[in-house]
């Protein structure tokens, strides 16, 4: 590893900051309204039709969740080919949100492997949730 730095970008750092707690905040109200949704539908509709709407959310919700694994592991597996096209880790055009030291050589390699490893674990585990999903949705 050399002895290069990748400095923060504090405006970066504010912003990811903000949005991840502008998405915690969405995530709690969505939860709240889907809550009282769920309670409304259990109140207006039969036992069965109730489940097999709730079946059919709880497929979808699972099958979307394997498309966001199915993306993370692209942007993955195309991060780590960058990566060894510049041969550093963080790329040159990255913006970092705290000082990160540069990795160069058997570094960036051991890196750029997780990394691949870390997107093949994505895809499976997509394939499996978008499968699983498919199966609840299409129970009776």
């Amino acid at each position: 590893m050399s002895g290069d730095i990748q400095r923060a970008d504090p405006a970066y750092r504010r912003r990811t900051l903000l949005l991840l707690a502008l998405s915690a905040v969405a995530a709690g109200v969505g939860l709240y309204l889907m809550q009282r949704w769920l309670y409304a539908q259990a109140v207006l509709a039969t036992p069965d039709a109730a489940a097999h709407q709730l079946r059919a959310w709880i497929g979808a919700s699972t099958m979307l969740a394997g498309v966001s694994l199915l993306v993370l592991g692209a942007h993955a597996w195309r991060q780590s080919l960058r990566a060894l096209r510049a041969g550093r880790w963080p790329l040159p055009t990255a913006r970092v949100i705290r000082d990160t030291p540069v990795r160069r050589g058997a570094a960036m390699v051991a890196l750029v492997r997780w990394l691949r490893v870390s997107a093949m674990l994505c895809v499976v585990l997509a394939i499996a949730a978008i499968a699983i999903g498919w199966r609840i949705r299409s129970l009776p």
